[in-house]
């Protein structure tokens, strides 16, 4: 049985205290890269909450123009609360 740290080629995390986030370039089964993005919550005793959100490789690229665009709007001004 393959372990998930074979098959995780690339990896960052940011996050403060009680929240924390991690980015993992992950290779399917298929040996196609996907990214996971997961958010683990703190929680009582030691324990945190996680959830995830999957990208295929075909989406890479729409992915990062939607987040790029909002940023991009964002940094002059528009859709910030006044």
């Amino acid at each position: 049985m393959e372990t998930i740290q074979k098959r995780r080629l690339d990896s960052e995390m940011f996050g403060e205290e009680g929240r924390l986030y991690f980015v993992d370039l992950m290779e399917a089964k298929n040996k196609r890269p996907y990214l996971q993005i997961t958010r683990a919550d703190y929680q009582a005793k030691e324990k945190y909450e996680r959830s995830s959100v999957i990208l295929f490789e075909r989406d890479f690229e729409f992915f990062v123009e939607a987040v790029s665009m909002i940023l991009r709007r964002y940094s002059y001004g528009e859709g910030r609360p006044a």
